[in-house]
């Protein structure tokens, strides 16, 4: 092969390659281009996405609440603007009722402001406040456990008794009447006839009102917990109270000391009483609420009296001592002097009570039951099916849940 020609194939052998290579680098670079805009925009939606979650989550916090601000009884709550950041973002939120026990609540994230958004979401949520309530029957006047009966004042009843024990009548001057029925496992010893109505015995044993201690226990927890001891302020108004949980005692002593109840109360300690004023919120409806004391429960009159006052539609208030003390010397529930107690009932779930003033309850239930005072149990017969209720809106719940286009 002469030089001229083979010079000519080399110079074109190094144009293919060239031609080659930038063919290949041609098509490298667009692979490489077209994967850098494929990651660019799987990042952009990746972060869009991120973005609309977080806006999601915050406009859910807004619902949340609106939530919390309702089960904490602010029942006026409807809603607020302009004030509420969180981590991300922020939100608005309206609630707008609908009848009595329904309200929409409308919630709207922005992010990552509101002045300046990105991203909104909003949401749309109807809730209802039906409260959770218990039903518990209180079918007699006075209902004592295996410990039975013990009646040594002049004491009135109007209403039944029944005894998983025994039950005995010494005073002369007792009258128990209307219907004045009575009913005992054990022996009934009335020497002076002073039970009007039917004297059965023995009788089948019927279990005490079934009340579930840790669920009312929970429900007041939720509403928040006082640590020590407390005694509300003499202010002269009614303070709200419940629900809530109190780890220590609890203690009131002056008519100025006022309780309004919008829910349960759960006391660690002992309920120690000698003045105040008790009522439960008219929110509260028909439905009763319960005061739960570990300790022991003692209602006496010093200077002042205590006052248990119903609302408008005539709940009643119902405290239970979890107290194992059960004699008449040591007794879980103490209740002593005149006090005006129309819609109270006690109950001493483990232990014994003992009446001995001149006051005057709906019903009185325990393991073992002392009247030794001149004081009044006036039955109602709406105790044999009463509802006990968590608050008036403390149990809020979502009905129904929606995604709507941002206002």
């Amino acid at each position: 092969m002469s030089r001229d020609i083979r010079f000519q194939y080399i110079r074109n052998s190094r144009g293919s390659i060239i031609a080659v290579f930038v063919i290949m680098l041609t098509v490298l670079s667009s692979f490489l281009l077209a994967a850098a805009a494929l990651s660019l925009e799987n990042r952009l939606s990746v972060s869009r996405s991120y973005q609309k979650n977080i806006a999601l989550n915050i406009a859910e916090a807004g619902v949340n609440k609106a939530m919390w601000e309702l089960k904490g009884h602010n029942l006026s709550y409807s809603g607020e603007t302009g004030n509420s950041s969180i981590s991300g973002g922020e939100f608005d939120v309206t609630v707008t009722p609908i009848d009595p026990g329904n309200k929409y609540i409308i919630s709207t994230a922005y992010v990552p402001t509101k002045a300046n958004p990105k991203f909104k979401k909003a949401i749309k949520v109807k809730i209802s406040d039906k409260p959770v309530t218990e039903n518990a029957s209180f079918n007699y006047a006075i209902q004592a456990g295996s410990g039975g009966i013990f009646v040594t004042g002049n004491a009135e009843v109007e209403g039944s008794l029944y005894s998983n024990g025994g039950i005995s009548v010494s005073a002369a001057s007792a009258n128990i009447h209307d219907r004045g029925d009575a009913w005992a496992v054990g022996s009934i010893s009335d020497p002076h006839d002073t039970i009007d109505g039917v004297k059965t015995s023995p009788a089948s044993p019927v279990d005490l009102p079934q009340i579930d201690l840790n669920s009312w226990k929970n429900i007041a927890r939720a509403g928040g917990t006082i640590s020590g001891n407390y005694s509300p302020p003499s202010t002269g108004t009614y303070t709200d109270l419940g629900p809530k949980e109190i780890v220590g005692d609890m203690n009131m002593s002056s008519t100025s000391q006022k309780i309004n109840l919008l829910g349960p109360l759960y006391i660690h300690g002992n309920l120690t009483l000698t003045g105040g004023y008790w009522k439960i919120d008219d929110s509260m409806g028909s439905n009763g609420t319960i005061v739960i004391v570990d300790g022991k429960i003692d209602i006496g009159a010093g200077s002042t009296k205590s006052k248990f006052l119903s609302n408008s539609s005539n709940a009643y208030i119902l405290f239970i001592s979890t107290s194992t003390e059960n004699s008449e010397g040591s007794s879980a529930i103490g209740f002593t002097g005149g006090l005006e107690a129309e819609k109270l009932a006690l109950y001493a779930y483990y232990g014994s009570m003992k009446f001995s003033g001149g006051g005057k309850i709906v019903a009185m239930t325990g393991q073992t039951l002392y009247l030794t005072g001149g004081g009044k149990i006036d039955y109602e017969s709406g105790l044999a099916n009463v509802n006990f209720a968590g608050g008036p809106g403390g149990t809020w719940s979502i009905k129904e849940w929606q995604e709507i286009t941002p206002p």
